[in-house]
C-alpha cells in the first residue's frame, strides 16, 4: 500500500509546529527518500519521536507477528567503498588506504558524501547522525573518563583508539584527500571532522559476515552504512534482526511483537564496556545478559597468595610458566559473565598453576611449559552452576581474584545504588554508572558463588 510520508513518521507537536520544527522537516525528508528508494516499509511500523528510548526509533503501529519483514534496504543504497562517488579513486589508490583499521576505505567515502549537499544520501546524511547526540566517551574530556570510568576498561580502550585515530589520520586519509582536493571539501583535512566521522562509523555501521565454510572462523566485511537499519535501538533481547541477502538487507521481526512496542535491533553480544565505548550508552544491571567484567592476569597473579604455598619466589617463578603459557601479561585477561568464567579453559590453566608446590614449578619450567598430555577432559566447568564441585584452593584464587579487581574502581557498590536512585545525573554519568555497577555485580557474583 502507497503511503505518505506523514503516515512513514511520527511525531510529537502539531501540524503546523511540526512543520516549523527542523527535527521533523528533516525526518519528513527522510520519510520521503525511503519511500522513493524502495525501502518497502510495512505499514505496520513507524519511524517515530515519540515512543522510542532515543531520539528516534521505530515503533509498532500494529501488532507484528514472528518472521515479519519490516523493511528492506536495497543494496544500491548500503553507503560503502563500492557505492559512493569516489568509488574509482578508492579503488585506483586501495593499496595507499589500506591502513592498520580496515575502515579507511569507507570514512572516506562518508566524509566525501557527507560534505557533499548533491550526495543522493542527503536526506539520510541530514538525518543521522546528530552530533549532539552521539555522545561517545571520546568526546569527552580525559578527566571525565578517568572520573567516571575508573576501572571499566573504557578509559583505556578510548586513548588507544584516539592516538590510532590520528596517526591513521595523518599517515593515510589526509594525504589521500590532499592528492584528490578537487573531490573533497576543506573541513575533511580537519582531524576533529574525521573524529566525527569516526564516532559515526562506529555507532551506526553494520558488517557483513563472510559465508565460509563449516568449521572456519566467521569473518566479517569492512563496515559500511545502512540506512534506516540504524536508526532502530539495541538492546540484548531484541525483537527485530537484520539479515543480508543477495538484493537487498532486510530487517524481519524475531518474535511478536505488539502495537506501540519499540522494535530493537541487536548490535551484537556485547557488553556494557563495548556499548558505552562504541554506542555512547548502556544497560542497566542486569538488563544486559551479555555484560562481563575482565580479572587481568597480574591480578591473578597476586590472587594466588591466597594459598599460603605461593610465596615471593614461588610466585616469581609460576609468573614464569605463566608467561610461557602466554596467560600472563599486562594485556592478558579472562572475561567473567553473568554465568561464570568465559574463559573457562585459560582460567581453568591459571588455577592449576596456582597450587603446583616448588618442585612441580621447576619441573613444569624445565620442560618448557603445560605437559601436552596434561589436559584432561575432567576439569571442572567454572560456570557457577558447577562452583560449588570445585575444590577450595580454586576458590579461594578466584575470590581474591575478584575482590581485588573490585579495588580498581573508584566507588563503592553501595555508593553507585545510592546515585543510581537519583534523578540527577547527566547522560554520561548514568551510563558510566550502569557500566561501572553492573561489573562490580558480577564481580561480586563471582565473589558470593566461591564463599
Amino acid at each position: 500500500m502507497k503511503r505518505n510520508a506523514e503516515e512513514i513518521v511520527e511525531g510529537n507537536v502539531s501540524v503546523k509546529k511540526r512543520k516549523a520544527n527542523e527535527n521533523f522537516e528533516k525526518l519528513n525528508d527522510f520519510a520521503q527518500w525511503i519511500q522513493k528508494n524502495n525501502f518497502m516499509l510495512s505499514d505496520k511500523v513507524k519511524v517515530s519521536q515519540e515512543g522510542s528510548c532515543a531520539q528516534y526509533g521505530l515503533v509498532a503501529v500494529d501488532d507484528i507477528s514472528a518472521d515479519e519483514m519490516l523493511f528492506q534496504i536495497p543494496r544500491s543504497l548500503l553507503l560503502n567503498p563500492d557505492t559512493c562517488g569516489i568509488a574509482k579513486c578508492l579503488k585506483e589508490d586501495s593499496k595507499d588506504i589500506a591502513g592498520t583499521s580496515g575502515w579507511v576505505p569507507t570514512l572516506l567515502a562518508l566524509m566525501y558524501e557527507y560534505t557533499n549537499p548533491e550526495s543522493p544520501w542527503r536526506p539520510y546524511l541530514d538525518l543521522v547522525p546528530d552530533f549532539s547526540q552521539l555522545d561517545l566517551p571520546m568526546f569527552w574530556s580525559k578527566s571525565e573518563r578517568v572520573d567516571l570510568l575508573q576501572g571499566s576498561g573504557v578509559a583505556e580502550a578510548v586513548r588507544r583508539d584516539l592516538a590510532n585515530m590520528e596517526d591513521e589520520f595523518n599517515s593515510v586519509v589526509r594525504p589521500f584527500v590532499r592528492k584528490h582536493k578537487d573531490k573533497f571539501s576543506p573541513e575533511c583535512e580537519s582531524l576533529e571532522f574525521y573524529k566525527r566521522m569516526v564516532a559515526f562509523v562506529m555507532a551506526y555501521s553494520f558488517t557483513e559476515p563472510l559465508g565460509l565454510e563449516e568449521g572456519e572462523e566467521s569473518a566479517k566485511t569492512m563496515p559500511m552504512m545502512v540506512p534506516l537499519a540504524d536508526i532502530l535501538n539495541h538492546v540484548a533481547n531484541n525483537n527485530a534482526h537484520l539479515k543480508f541477502e543477495k538484493n537487498a538487507l532486510k530487517m524481519v521481526a524475531t518474535c511478536n511483537i505488539k502495537k506501540d512496542e519499540e522494535v530493537f535491533n541487536t548490535y551484537g553480544e556485547l557488553a556494557n564496556w563495548h556499548l558505552l565505548h562504541m554506542y555512547g550508552f548502556a544497560q542497566p544491571h542486569p538488563h544486559n545478559h551479555w555484560d562481563t567484567v575482565e580479572i587481568q592476569s597480574v591480578t591473578m597473579l597476586d590472587a594466588m597468595t591466597a594459598l599460603p604455598v605461593n610465596t615471593g619466589t614461588l610466585l616469581k617463578k609460576k609468573r614464569q610458566l605463566l608467561t610461557n603459557m602466554s596467560l600472563y601479561g599486562e594485556d592478558v585477561g579472562f572475561i567473567v559473565g553473568v554465568d561464570g568464567i568465559l574463559d573457562e579453559l585459560e582460567m581453568t590453566e591459571v588455577l592449576k598453576v596456582s597450587c603446583l608446590d616448588e618442585d612441580e614449578v621447576d619441573r613444569r619450567l624445565a620442560d618448557d611449559g603445560w605437559e601436552s598430555d596434561d589436559e584432561e577432559d575432567g576439569d571442572p566447568a567454572l560456570t557457577y552452576d558447577s562452583m560449588d564441585s570445585l575444590q577450595g584452593e580454586w576458590k579461594s584464587v578466584l575470590k581474591r581474584g575478584a575482590e581485588l579487581t573490585l579495588g580498581r574502581y573508584g566507588s563503592a557498590m553501595s555508593e553507585d545504588q545510592t546515585k543510581l536512585g537519583t534523578m540527577d545525573l547527566t547522560s554520561r554519568q548514568r551510563y558510566a554508572l550502569y557500566t561501572v555497577h553492573g561489573q562490580k555485580q558480577l564481580l561480586n557474583t563471582l565473589i558470593n558463588k566461591c564463599s
